[in-house]
């Protein structure tokens, strides 16, 4: 199977705000104005510290296990 690449420079300043919501939506995104703000039950925290915990210190992963263990 052959590939292309294809490098193409879009000026987003060539499009309105409703121009660019429309089309995320039409690719099955949701746009709002309003900030998520939903926050993490705690079986999340544990799964995600039972995931991190043997993370390699300096690393992304060992950063997100000591914020939220410290939780």
């Amino acid at each position: 199977m052959a590939y292309v690449t294809v490098d193409v420079d879009v000026d987003l300043d060539d499009f309105d705000d409703q121009e660019l919501i429309d089309e995320l939506e039409e690719r099955g995104w949701y746009v709002s104005e309003d900030e998520p703000n939903e926050q993490l039950t705690e079986d999340e925290i544990t799964a995600i510290l039972e995931r991190f915990q043997m993370a390699v210190p300096g690393t992304t992963g060992y950063n997100i296990y000591e914020k939220l263990r410290k939780r």
